[in-house]
């Protein structure tokens, strides 16, 4: 089927001249074109909603299959026949990674439909790239001027997203795709984030997967016919228990809430509450992170990658107690992700203090579901886990009831012993991510990473090392927005000025 969204040629030449026309036939009459459309909507063909609007409604391939596009999935859905139905996320799979391309590319299709990849092409071969990520892996173009400059986005597919879940898990290894992105992430031209939330989106994801693949685990035919329900929503405990290391699986479950008045054990308070999550999107829009939109964004399954300079928090995932969808009903896993050394192993009150869902306006106060809290201190050369246990204040000024319940988590550091779903490997390629993601006046120069492991070539290791940080220090020196560390003023500077002792 082609479908014609404009034409350069003479539409007149359907029909004679007027010169041709000696008998004035014909009525010369002035003609105007339609403008071209080149705009054709998303979830054009979505299925009504019920009433009340269920979790199960919406997690069924026919619901999911007729969001996004209106000509990719759902007209092929409407044919009615049981094989074309079955085998709709092989052709999702097949048009977003075509197995003729590229297998780094169709990494990055993969990625790019699934964790808000956003495009900053530095030369002509990364504009090269998102060009073809259009034309063949099904990235959506959202404007293009006569200079060819483009803007593209991966919107909202939950189809695709499965899609390309199957083909990072089913078809390659997550440990293989790591390595492809860490070796490749600067020659993408794609933005990196700027704490380390994307580093942390992809651990969340994984730790989702994991749940997945370990239920339905050898290859995609274990999956077919595609129920989402079944084969996609995970519990949240059973996510957590995948992000958390086994030994802190029975202090997890007896876990008590850090804040709030609430006693029941974490067990219990989630015991019914599941996640439907696939694919982030980018918010730009701060009233975006309301429970009145979060249900429209559950429905979607949808992880809020939020908008920059968003106060308090980085991402989001939307959990649900039961089966109905309202904004009672929503469980919020709040998260923030930090990049910086200067954060300790040991949980941050203030940091903590500042993911405060009632006043950043995300939630009404006194919620009867609680809500979780973890903070990604990815940085730390320290690796460790805090479930943060209530503290007092010191402050009676500060001792009034809180207006939520929580349950808060501290993770720092980036190894097996913090997250159970990251294995050794993967910790150095999740680190090589970090450094790329640092500004570069703050981290070291990356040294090769088995380099350590080479006794003959140790003194070349700290070699190495002790130039890089060298570097960085003068780029520090360099950079008036670093003036509050130390390389930035001369040693003299700190003693006489800031009366700092050596």
């Amino acid at each position: 089927m082609g479908l014609y969204l404009s034409t350069s040629g003479k539409y007149r030449l359907i029909s004679p001249e007027p010169q041709h026309d000696p008998s004035s036939r014909l009525a010369n009459i002035e003609r105007v074109m339609f403008p071209p459309i080149t705009e054709l909507g998303f979830n054009q063909l979505a299925r009504p909603l019920d009433n009340p609007l269920t979790l199960k409604h919406v997690t069924t391939a026919e619901y999911i299959s007729h969001l996004g596009r209106p000509i990719s999935f759902g007209t092929r859905w409407d044919t009615g026949f049981p094989d074309l139905q079955n085998a709709l996320l092989d052709f999702a799979r097949n048009k977003l990674a075509p197995p003729s391309a590229r297998k780094i590319t169709n990494v990055l299709a993969c990625l790019a439909a699934r964790f808000a990849v956003e495009f900053r092409p530095r030369n002509e071969r990364q504009e090269d790239l998102e060009h073809s990520l259009v034309e063949n892996h099904m990235r959506y173009c959202a404007y293009a001027d006569s200079r060819l400059r483009m803007v593209t986005i991966a919107p909202s597919e939950p189809l695709l997203a499965e899609a390309a879940f199957e083909h990072l898990h089913y078809f390659c290894r997550w440990e293989e795709v790591l390595e492809i992105i860490a070796a490749n992430l600067d020659t993408w031209g794609i933005h990196q984030g700027d704490r380390g939330e994307f580093v942390m989106g992809l651990i969340w994801m994984a730790a989702r997967d994991a749940v997945v693949v370990k239920a339905f685990p050898g290859n995609v035919q274990n999956r077919r016919p595609w129920d989402p329900y079944r084969h996609s929503v995970v519990f949240i405990m059973d996510f957590m228990k995948n992000l958390l290391p086994t030994g802190y699986h029975q202090e997890l479950e007896s876990m008590k809430p850090s804040v709030g008045d609430g006693t029941a054990e974490f067990q219990h308070a989630f015991a019914d509450c599941r996640l439907w999550c696939n694919h982030f999107i980018q918010v730009q829009d701060y009233k975006v992170i309301s429970t009145k939109f979060l249900c429209a964004l559950l429905s979607n399954g949808i992880g809020v990658l939020c908008a920059p300079n968003q106060a308090g928090i980085d991402l989001l995932w939307i959990g649900l107690k039961g089966d109905e969808i309202c904004e009672e009903n929503l469980v919020l896993i709040l998260g923030q992700a930090q990049n910086d050394k200067s954060y300790r192993t040991k949980s941050n009150p203030l940091i903590l203090d500042a993911m405060d869902p009632v006043k950043l306006d995300i939630c009404a106060a006194n919620r009867s579901i609680p809500i979780i809290r973890i903070v990604f201190e990815l940085a730390s050369e320290k690796p460790g886990i805090t479930l943060v246990e209530p503290y007092d204040r010191k402050s009676p000024r500060l001792k009034q009831p809180s207006k939520f319940t929580s349950y808060d988590f501290w993770f720092a550091g980036v190894d097996p012993s913090t997250f159970r779903c990251v294995t050794a490997k993967e910790a150095g390629y999740y680190r090589d991510l970090l450094a790329s993601s640092r500004p570069i006046y703050n981290p070291p120069l990356p040294v090769p990473r088995d380099l350590g492991d080479l006794t003959r070539l140790v003194g070349l290791k700290n070699e190495t090392e002790g130039n890089g940080e060298a570097r960085v220090n003068m780029r520090r020196a360099a950079n008036t927005m670093m003036m509050a560390t130390k390389p930035h003023f001369p040693d003299t500077w700190h003693a006489l000025l800031f009366k700092e002792k050596d």
